[in-house]
């Protein structure tokens, strides 16, 4: 096979065209849509580099000429970019990147090696809404591809050994957080368009003080004002309403698993696409707003056990992500999955709905199962404010996940719905 065979294979960069990823401070003086892929690159560049052994001056080069390594189209300046980038370049990375773009120089030996396997793992995962594959099937991939030549077959080598996270590390954090209360889960149950669901709500939060504040603290915030003070649950379900009061249920339920200042960006990313969640199912009409509300509510708790890894591996999970690569990337790379599904392990030890667990798993893979629910909730976390530097954005993914759905992009332009009161009173309460 040759090189441009090997490109084909591994997808090329069709799907980078849109992607807008601030730089890392200092990182590069130009900020356009391919610095995201280029700090991939240089992520998984010094993690090949360090597992194999190689000085550090020389991983410090590698990853200066891996995010350099598309610096002409950072800038569409072309050729004029790429000299000015050498001229910038320490000596050590200017050598790499010559032997990176010119295969057959042997200046920048087994780091330049390093370079082409770290670019080609990094697009082939990005490549993955158009052919999809296992991180193990893509590591096969790369080492048979080696054995045409074409990489280095100790690098690729080492693909697979950056898997060093297992489900059961995961799983085994969890087992320190509290067990998801029955109260929540029998709140769910009750059909809001029951004429006993206000009965129904009012003798489940009669069963739980803790619950029952939550609820009434809520109808007496400044957001409802009312003109005396609520002291009764029943009061309180008429001011918010039998929904109102199951999504602070829901919402309050999982506060606790995010009590760390740490976690304080992650807890406001759940809530917010928790609302967004509900408001595309109510326009969409193909799910259930309800079942949306706790699906966003839920559909980072993966990335809850990861943040709660120790140890040696945890450590690691946190340097990468300091180093600049988005999470899903990073969790490709150490556990073979991504937080998705980490997170539909969690929910069945809670005996979650199959169907929610399912939502959950795909929703940054929402091609992969056919569910209206995961599609959503990929949508509901593009249009949140909060997503951050999660996941490098796909334009085909989202698209596709608008299509299932019944809606355009133009649903989820900013400004277009308006601040939910629930989101309001939850991050106040923080």
């Amino acid at each position: 096979m040759t090189r441009a065979g090997a490109t084909q294979v591994f997808g090329g960069t069709a799907d980078k065209q849109a992607v807008h990823v601030q730089p890392a401070p200092g990182s590069c003086a130009v900020a356009s849509p391919w610095e995201g892929h280029c700090r991939r690159v240089a992520v998984l560049a010094g993690e090949l580099a360090r597992r194999l052994r190689l000085p550090p001056a020389n991983v410090a080069a590698l990853e200066e000429a891996a995010f350099y390594h598309h610096a002409e189209l950072a800038s569409g300046m072309g050729k004029a970019a790429t000299e000015a980038t050498n001229r910038t370049l320490s000596p050590r990375a200017a050598a790499i990147l010559h032997s990176f773009r010119n295969p057959d120089h042997p200046a920048g030996g087994r780091a330049a090696a390093i370079l082409r396997v770290a670019e080609a793992m990094t697009e082939r995962i990005e490549f993955l809404p158009f052919q999809p594959a296992a991180l193990e099937q893509i590591v096969d991939e790369m080492n048979w591809l080696a054995q045409e030549g074409l990489y280095d077959p100790v690098v690729t080598a080492t693909l697979g050994a950056l898997v060093s996270i297992r489900m059961e590390d995961l799983l085994a954090t969890v087992q320190r957080l509290p067990v998801f209360p029955a109260v929540a889960l029998r709140a769910l149950m009750i059909a809001p368009d029951e004429d006993t669901s206000f009965e129904q709500m009012e003798s489940l939060l009669s069963s739980d003080q803790v619950l029952a504040g939550a609820v009434i603290k809520t109808a007496n915030s400044s957001l409802f004002s009312p003109a005396r003070r609520i002291s009764t649950i029943a009061q309180a379900m008429a001011y918010i309403g039998v929904e109102g009061a199951r999504r602070v249920v829901l919402a309050h339920v999982f506060r606790p698993l995010y009590a760390s200042p740490a976690l304080q960006k992650l807890w406001k990313h759940a809530v917010e696409t928790a609302v967004k969640a509900e408001r595309l199912a109510c326009l969409s009409g193909k799910v259930n707003g309800q079942e949306a509300f706790l699906a966003g509510l839920v559909h980072d708790v993966g990335r809850l056990a990861l943040h709660r890894l120790g140890g040696a591996e945890g450590e690691r999970y946190a340097r990468l992500r300091e180093r600049g690569a988005d999470a899903v990337f990073v969790e490709l790379m150490l556990c073979g999955f991504d937080h998705g599904a980490a997170g539909a392990e969690i929910l069945r030890s809670w005996s979650f709905p199959a169907a929610l667990v399912e939502a959950v798993q795909h929703h940054h893979r929402p091609e992969a199962c056919p569910s209206p629910m995961a599609a959503l909730l990929h949508a509901a976390e593009s249009w949140s404010d909060t997503a951050g530097d999660e996941d490098l954005p796909s334009p085909r993914r989202l698209q596709r996940a608008l299509r299932q759905l019944g809606l355009t992009p133009e649903t989820l332009k900013p400004g277009a719905e308006p601040e939910h009161w629930l989101l309001t009173c939850l991050l106040e309460a923080a």
